[in-house]
């Protein structure tokens, strides 16, 4: 057998790197409440309070904003305080991680006690795609680098985006935009979330969760987000921007 020694003190060859861009920036976020840390998050480093605040709120970890008596992002941890009376549902939560997509953290007894979702606004496949046709407008990060997800809350009675929040993680996005109507007290039955990621089972749940009755993608959705969107009457538009589109409960 032929072998080859390197000789002492040489360094090692340096790798050649090409066809390096721009790349979306992915760090992990510690989310501690009470000081006990939850859960650690694979995410983009902005937007963080809007993903802790939603985060929470799908863990149901609390009942709205004003549980949070303090947020601060301090590095790679956000440090988190409830109000008294709120802490116990941070000592009984138990999440599970959902390794489909950073972020996907559903507690197990969501699954056992889907909600029933009813819809009170009609809309038409039309309006749907004359809504996700603002998404490229809106994703700035992705006209960037791409690699990134986008995710968007509409008001439905006048048909106009809410807001949008970009992240690496699909359910991260999700969180970020039910985070920041969280905080604005906004009527999650009057809305409508819209999304570029493939809906599995935590982003179905997670809009159940918030009252949200419909749900708009550019792909498709898993088996078990299928099971979900039929027990729970949840509307489901999904390869909404293709020739023949996914509709469930429309």
């Amino acid at each position: 057998m032929t072998t080859c020694a390197r000789k002492k003190g040489m360094l090692p060859e340096k790798k050649r790197e090409t066809g390096l861009v721009l790349l979306p920036e992915e760090v992990w976020l510690t989310i501690t409440v009470e000081g006990r840390p939850l859960s650690r998050l694979s995410c983009s480093p902005f937007g963080q309070r809007d993903l802790v605040m939603g985060w929470l709120f799908n863990q149901d970890i609390i009942d709205g904003a004003d549980a949070v008596a303090s947020l601060r992002i301090r590095g790679d941890r956000a440090l988190v305080h409830l109000r008294p009376g709120a802490s116990r549902h941070a000592e009984r939560s138990d999440p599970v991680q959902v390794t489909a997509c950073s972020g996907g953290d559903v507690r197990p007894v969501l699954f056992d006690a889907l909600p029933m979702i009813n819809r009170s606004y009609e809309f038409t496949l039309a309006q749907a795609v004359a809504l996700m046709e603002q998404l490229p407008g809106r994703a700035r990060m992705f006209g960037k680098h791409g690699g990134i997800h986008c995710s968007m809350l509409a008001g439905m009675q006048e048909r106009r985006i809410l807001a949008s929040r970009e992240d690496i993680g699909r359910s991260n996005s999700v969180d970020k935009v039910i985070g920041w109507g969280l905080c604005r007290s906004i009527d999650f039955d009057a809305t409508a979330l819209l999304t570029t990621g493939r809906i599995s089972a935590e982003m179905a749940l997670k809009c159940l969760h918030a009252g949200i009755p419909t749900l708009i993608s550019q792909t498709t959705l898993t088996t078990k987000a299928l099971e979900i969107v039929r027990r729970s009457g949840l509307t489901l538009v999904g390869h909404v921007l293709k020739p023949r589109p996914i509709l469930l409960n429309f």
